[in-house]
């Protein structure tokens, strides 16, 4: 189990790094630590921790030195109450298995490729000025969009080393529906890969539901009085 949460914390370390990258932030790393040089976007930590060996002296030590709003404790270890850090909300890491049987893409969804489908894929999801259209053109990101009589969802994909993210997944009918069909659309891009991410509420319902498993808790701590962090 312990493996399958690296795979989705380091996936999701990649996701984040992408993120920056696309609006000029760089990132360092440390034994333990992931953190931007500079703010973040807007709902994207400034810093993820990367191991469960990380203490909160290391974290702390950071702190002092630059302006951080947004931590994800990756293996929700960490109490950040004592140090005006509020806990933003708390999640679970997800993970599917590579799929083994391939199937036709569900009729519908469409690999965003242009400027006016990753216009509307922004609209519908409500991020724009945060997901920029230059992931388009990387190979290891896919976004997708899926629209039907009126109803409109999308999710994003990027591939590390051992897994490919999902991330920003969202519906504006029937969330059930659309994680019912990622990992048979990822698979077809990515394949004999394990699927990875995490998801809180419904969200984590419907994944649990169409064959995701749990495999660990993270936390989302933000300063006091500050902006949330979810990326």
């Amino acid at each position: 189990m312990s493996e399958k949460v690296d795979a989705a914390v380091l996936n999701n370390i990649v996701w984040c790094g992408i993120v920056c990258e696309t609006h000029g932030i760089t990132a360092t790393s440390s034994e333990h630590i992931w953190k931007t040089t500079s703010k973040s976007p807007p709902y994207y930590p400034d810093m993820i921790t990367s191991s469960r060996h990380v203490i909160v002296d290391e974290v702390m030590d950071i702190i002092t030195n630059k302006e951080i709003s947004g931590i994800k404790d990756s293996f929700a270890n960490l109490d950040l109450s004592p140090y005006d850090f509020e806990l933003l909300f708390t999640a679970d890491w997800i993970y599917h298995e590579p799929v083994v049987k391939l199937e036709s893409i569900p009729s519908g969804w469409i690999h965003v490729t242009t400027d006016n489908e990753f216009a509307e894929w922004n609209s519908a999801h409500g991020l724009e000025n945060v997901i920029k259209p230059d992931l388009m053109k990387r190979s290891d990101v896919k976004i997708y969009l899926y629209r039907n009589k009126g109803e409109v969802s999308g999710f994003i994909a990027n591939l590390s080393a051992s897994a490919v993210g999902i991330s920003n997944v969202f519906s504006s009918a029937d969330i059930d529906h659309t994680w019912s069909d990622i990992h048979h659309i990822v698979a077809s891009d990515f394949p004999g890969l394990p699927m990875v991410g995490y998801e809180s509420g419904t969200y984590l319902t419907a994944a649990l539901k169409s064959g995701w498993t749990f495999v660990g808790p993270l936390r989302v701590w933000g300063r006091t009085n500050r902006r949330s962090t979810d990326g």
